[in-house]
């Protein structure tokens, strides 16, 4: 999702896997993505994720506007998820408008949907489309659940992920309670010590969290 959305800037960002990187900052709910190849950083809010047919087929619908600009380039787009209507209407739908802002000028419009079809026209009367469904996917690199850290998400979370593959809610909910229970625990006697919690990937710069060796800062 973020992908296509951020295509509207850069195509760059669709071609090499190692010139991009990306934090995430609190609380306002914005990412940074560092163009390594261009130097250049945009900075994105995010949709909202909503959970439809919870009681049936469960399926996640994304809806709100996100912003995205680069301070550098001067560039900067707004995209809308659109809800799918009651009536009618087509689900995963998205538009989008990309600004020169010392010109206030419009130079790209985009819609379709972003997990499908996109279609781009420019200013310039040049349209083109991009199917983000056959964009390649860059898979990720990960620790075999056994071999990582005990507080790693994906291991601490095993039990839930493999209990909802198996479509055993109640099993998944029974974990998920456990886990929880857990955390609010250690809180409370960090509490009572007057124990900070200190992250172990993760500092604090400005009003956000930084990955402690990011790549923007070892290129």
């Amino acid at each position: 999702m973020q992908g296509s959305s951020l295509l509207l800037l850069h195509p760059c960002m669709a071609l090499s896997e190692s010139c991009r990187t990306c934090r995430v900052q609190e609380p306002s709910a914005a990412g940074v993505l560092c163009l390594l190849e261009h130097d250049e950083e945009y900075v994105f809010t995010l949709p909202c994720a909503y959970a439809r047919s919870i009681l049936t087929v469960p399926w996640v619908e994304l809806g709100g506007k996100v912003s995205i600009n680069c301070a550098k380039s001067g560039y900067s787009a707004t995209v809308t998820f659109h809800t799918k209507p009651f009536y009618g209407g087509k689900v995963h739908r998205v538009t989008a408008e990309v600004k020169h802002n010392p010109t206030n000028t419009i130079v790209c419009k985009a819609q379709g949907e972003w997990n499908g079809t996109l279609e781009f026209t420019y200013s310039s009367g040049e349209t083109k489309v991009i199917d983000t469904s056959k964009l390649p996917i860059t898979k990720k690199k990960i620790r075999p659940v056994e071999r990582q850290g005990l507080m790693e998400s994906r291991r601490l979370w095993h039990p839930v992920t493999e209990a909802l593959k198996e479509g055993n809610v109640d099993t998944a909910t029974k974990h998920k309670h456990l886990l929880e229970e857990r955390q609010r625990s250690e809180e409370r006697q960090r509490a009572a010590s007057n124990t900070p919690w200190k992250p172990q990937h993760f500092i604090k710069e400005g009003e956000g969290w930084v990955y402690h060796n990011p790549l923007w800062k070892t290129h």
